[in-house]
């Protein structure tokens, strides 16, 4: 009986020393009795936990908050040294590898030039990742990467390239690094970001919006995150928009990527110029990139102008169906196409009020993420940590 009643007494003591390891993670600094209100248990029992976490070097104290009267309370917020982490971000064109502390902050960034299709992308990913960790004691890998990949497995069907032998890109990674490795959707990764540290901290119904070489869709009704039942939800760049439209790299004719990510952009771009239409692109020498179309159009370039604002158009069209499905708050814009600012908002916007019934737009906001790329990173690292505190990884 002592024994059983030991083991309840532990079982118990851990779930709540993950609960509060999550709370000061997505919360920031707080305060011992904002902990207890929040995880619904006493203060006497907050106090007791925090004690072995600063004991173990999980938490430390950061000051005080601030009151009207009276003595100040303790804040106690996350050691960012406890643990690094390690965040592998494939692309089509680059992967990037950032080492993180538990607080966010980025110790260090390297940029490879990768392509996603190749057949040696697992064994460049595994050296890279190694070299880069050399010389840290890291807590765990966590890996962004697009294509379409199941919750059971993590195995890419859109890029099988990453799975060797049955195993998914994460379980690769860990045999050869003997790290616990995770792997997230790129989008999704965004969408957990955005939820913990950015412009859907604090909603309940958002949409974001990855406007990168290709499109996808995060997902969160009613404060959840929306995966599916095999982890492809927000695929949102492969519904036809135009039936005799161009073949998309999926084998479908006239997906959404075909007229309105970033690679359509640049294609139509050249096409553009290939036909004799007049712009400013056509005094650059060499090859022309996302970057120098955006910066013309910003320039005031009517050519890049015309490409941007039908890319927000086609885009809006799509866009129409996932808001009359879901019913969104806010709708968070991200991914290198960012980069046209207000002239991506714009179109978004009058796409949006053409193709969607009044009552749906009349409260939604259409707003960039400030985070960029981070959004991203964070999410990432936000899923390792999860990850880390149910394996009791800690």
């Amino acid at each position: 009986m002592t024994d059983s009643f030991s083991s309840v007494v532990e079982i118990k003591k851990n779930q709540y020393i993950v609960e509060i390891l999550r709370e000061i993670y997505n919360s920031g600094a707080i305060t011992i009795a904002q902990l207890a209100k929040k995880l619904h248990t006493s203060v006497p029992s907050i106090t007791v936990y925090i004690n072995e976490l600063i004991a173990e070097k999980w938490i430390l104290e950061v000051g005080s908050s601030k009151t009207k009267s009276g003595r100040r309370p303790i804040l106690f917020d996350l050691n960012p040294d406890k643990h690094l982490c390690v965040i592998v971000d494939l692309n089509i064109y680059e992967t990037n590898f950032y080492l993180l502390n538990l607080r966010n902050e980025i110790l260090k960034k390297s940029t490879v030039a990768t392509d996603i299709n190749s057949d040696d992308i697992v064994d460049v990913i595994k050296t890279e990742t190694k070299n880069f960790i050399a010389d840290y004691s890291v807590w765990a890998v966590g890996i962004s990467s697009p294509g379409l990949l199941s919750i059971d497995k993590g195995l890419n069907y859109t890029y099988p390239n990453h799975n060797q032998n049955d195993l998914s890109l994460d379980a690769v990674l860990e045999q050869y690094l003997q790290i616990p490795t995770f792997i997230t959707h790129d989008t999704q990764a965004s969408m957990l970001g955005e939820h913990h540290f950015g412009l859907a901290k604090n909603k309940e119904n958002v949409l974001l919006i990855n406007l990168d070489w290709g499109i996808g869709l995060g997902i969160m009704c009613n404060g959840q995150i929306i995966k599916g039942a095999d982890g492809f939800a927000g695929e949102l760049g492969h519904i036809q928009i135009k039936p005799d439209g161009a073949l998309c790299h999926c084998g479908k004719k006239g997906c959404l990527e075909t007229v309105a990510s970033a690679l359509a952009l640049i294609n139509r771009a050249k096409q553009g110029l290939a036909e004799g239409k007049t712009s400013t692109l056509s005094l650059k020498k060499g090859e022309i990139s996302l970057e120098d179309v955006i910066e013309a159009a910003l320039r005031g370039d009517e050519f890049c102008i015309d490409l941007i604002f039908d890319i927000g158009r086609e885009l809006g069209k799509g866009l129409s169906i996932a808001i009359h499905m879901f019913n969104p708050e806010v709708i968070i814009i991200d991914g290198i196409m960012t980069k046209a600012g207000e002239l991506i908002v714009s179109t978004l916007n009058q796409a949006i009020n053409k193709y969607c019934l009044t009552d749906f737009k009349k409260n939604l906001k259409v707003l960039i993420s400030p985070m960029g790329d981070q959004a991203k990173i964070f999410g990432a690292k936000s899923l390792v940590f999860g990850k880390m505190l149910d394996l009791k990884n800690y």
